[in-house]
């Protein structure tokens, strides 16, 4: 016998109703014809503008083709997407940080992508793609069963332990305090706090400490999804309260933090429940939150961060005491479409992230050496060694590094440029460590979509909350990629034991 409130009435996400395999089958070889087609185009086109325009939609095209494969790999239950897989995601934002918003690449560039090459680029999707069917293969047909398995199994012990219950009101408070806690303790040992403040001291010193802090921080997020969890559980107006204020809180710790993923883990935090209340992605409500996203966060974002790093650098405690007037001027300029067009044109920019490669495979090995591949087997467990046991740990800033080496930035311009994990595995020895890299991250993204299986249990959503933005995004080197992980998973472990509650028999196996 198990607890009364052992679960959410939806553990299962799917979307009805479901296409079936062959449908699915069907659909992903008709968009990969549709990519062999524009890559012809593309190739054959004379102008590096179409090469660039049609290699980025065959790109995409791509993308989109190998997710019905991986779909039918994984069961066949809809696309992956409303079951929050990481594998599925993966291959989305690959078709549209790769794939589309690289024809923001044409025109006028400025900046650091104005060292790339227009020819590099075309070379660079080609790259991409290669990267993305190994990494599909990895994921469909590699050998993760062998891991997958016992993964299963440690986690279902978690499920015979633990209700989908939030255990009470508390819960989220106490995650948003250990959060909270943890941001403000890392800005005190470090002198910032994400974009503003001392951002020198990022790549100059490091505490034994502010490792640990870094991913306590992530209780902040976790701290809205448990709140929307007991949300849909109890549905009484003082959780919905509960909900939103915290919502509300992140957002705005986020802001002063000058970042823009806050809003996007804030945000997830509340959706990825909700599609297991529902079984369904609430649309509607994404579609508010991109246009909320596009007319206040990116708005307040560039007004803060141009504040914060002026004619004068302001410390951590000037730009938040800032934040304030800054948002109430946002709030009070015009919404305008102009506003909007902007913020997207300035997004697509931002998530585009195929001018890394684009320089790495320009460069490298031609102008830079290939980097040793025996670096890709030992910097993760390196970057996994605790500071307070290797006081002497180098501080790895490989954004930091790219930036100075591949753009030939000056060290006083502390910027750091997305890596991306095929960029990396290219630089470590080109082809070979790209794509055996592609099939052993594929296997990995498998192992970790069957642990977080929302069918299974609630659990997982918190999971997949903490990794998605690194491996969805996947702006990182091969090594924090990898690093990472333990990390976050050592956390969820922590957070559900004290999060959900007790069964009162455990349930048999």
């Amino acid at each position: 016998m198990v607890a009364s409130n052992q679960a959410l009435p939806a553990a299962a996400p799917a979307i009805a109703p479901r296409p079936a395999a062959p449908q699915l089958l069907v659909a992903g070889l008709s968009l990969i014809a549709a990519a062999a087609v524009l890559t012809i185009m593309a190739v054959s086109a004379v102008s590096p503008d179409d090469q660039i325009k049609w290699g980025a939609v065959a790109l995409a095209a791509f993308c989109f083709g190998l997710l019905p494969l991986m779909a039918i790999s994984a069961g066949g239950t809809g696309l992956g997407l409303a079951s929050w897989r990481l594998g599925a995601w993966s291959l989305v934002w690959g078709a549209l940080a790769f794939g589309l918003a690289s024809i923001s690449w044409i025109g006028t560039v400025n900046g650091a992508p104005a060292e790339i090459l227009p020819a590099s680029v075309p070379r660079a999707l080609w790259m991409i793609g290669v990267a993305m069917l190994m990494f599909t293969a990895g994921y469909c047909v590699g050998p993760w069963r062998i891991s997958a398995g016992r993964a299963q199994r440690a986690v279902g012990r978690l499920s015979l332990r633990f209700t989908d219950q939030v255990r009470g009101p508390a819960v989220p408070w106490l995650l948003l305090a250990a959060g909270l806690v943890a941001q403000f303790g890392y800005a005190l040992l470090t002198g910032h706090l994400g974009y503003v403040g001392n951002v020198q001291a990022s790549v100059s010193t490091a505490s034994g400490y502010s490792q640990y802090l870094a991913v306590v921080a992530d209780c902040v997020p976790l701290s809205v999804a448990a709140a929307a969890l007991r949300a849909y559980q109890v549905r009484t107006p003082a959780a919905w309260l509960t909900l939103w204020i915290l919502f509300a809180i992140a957002i705005a710790v986020g802001a002063v933090e000058g970042g823009k993923e806050s809003f996007v883990d804030a945000s997830l935090a509340v959706v990825i429940p909700h599609t297991i209340a529902r079984r369904r992605i609430p649309v509607g409500a994404i579609a508010a939150a991109i246009l909320f996203f596009l007319l206040i966060v990116i708005p307040f974002n560039q007004a803060y961060r141009a504040s914060a790093r002026g004619a004068v650098t302001l410390t951590t405690g000037q730009a938040v005491a800032a934040a304030p007037a800054i948002a109430g001027q946002v709030l009070a300029s015009d919404v305008s479409p102009a506003v909007l067009t902007q913020s997207a044109q300035y997004l697509a920019q931002r998530i585009r992230t195929i001018d890394s490669p684009a320089i790495i495979v320009q460069r490298t090995p031609g102008q830079i050496p290939y980097s040793s591949t025996a670096e890709l087997l030992i910097a993760p467990f390196a970057d996994l060694i605790p500071r307070i046991l290797w006081p002497g740990k180098p501080i790895l800033t490989p954004g930091y590094q790219v930036s100075q080496e591949y753009y030939e930035l000056p060290a006083n311009v502390y910027t750091s440029s997305d890596v991306t994990p095929e960029g990396d595995l290219y630089r470590h020895g080109g082809w070979v460590p790209l794509i055996a890299g592609m099939l052993v991250l594929g296997c990995v993204i498998r192992i970790l979509d069957e642990v977080t299986d929302l069918r299974r249990s609630a659990h997982g959503a918190l999971l997949i909350l903490l990794l998605f933005p690194g491996i969805v995004e996947a702006g990182s080197d091969c090594a924090s990629l990898l690093a990472g992980i333990p990390g976050m998973i050592l956390l969820w472990l922590i957070v559900v034991r004290v999060s959900f509650a007790r069964r009162a028999v455990p349930a048999p196996p």
